[in-house]
């Protein structure tokens, strides 16, 4: 069933579309936030620059991933390269990350703490202004 705030996040390895890779077991120690979204999700691209102020608040202290739902890679690099984001995004062509997290709709957020535990979960979204003063209260309360 679908997770909850205290469960071990499940591990992944998934392609960056700058290159190389991400798997979530490497980034123990980081605050994680895990972002799945489609370029066809009103509230999902909405949201998307409230990542961008977080990549670049944060740095090295936490570990951003927006792994894209089900959609070719074409689709996928077209979209940041028309929009100019710099923070991690990555592929799911095959959709693994629906079994592993599991949910009723996207955007879906989840937030991991250093010891690899689900801290917060969000789904759907708002405006960009408003999810990023959520996420960073949120990856604050992760980093204490």
């Amino acid at each position: 069933g679908p997770l909850s705030k205290g469960d071990v996040a499940p591990d992944f390895t998934v392609d960056l579309a700058s290159g190389g890779s991400f798997n979530l077991s490497e980034n123990k120690g980081k605050v994680v936030l895990i972002n799945i979204w489609a370029t066809w999700c009103g509230p999902c691209v909405g949201e998307m620059p409230a990542f961008e102020r977080l990549n670049a608040d944060y740095g090295d202290d936490v570990s951003i991933v927006c792994v894209n739902s089900m959609e070719d890679r074409g689709t996928v690099d077209s979209f940041i390269k028309e929009n100019g984001y710099t923070f991690p995004v990555a592929y799911d062509e095959e959709g693994q990350m629906n079994n592993l997290y599991p949910t009723d709709g996207i955007p879906y957020t989840v937030i991991v703490g250093k010891d690899g535990a689900i801290t917060d979960i969000e789904v759907g979204a708002n405006d960009a202004d408003t999810q990023y003063m959520l996420y960073k209260s949120k990856i604050d309360d992760a980093l204490k």
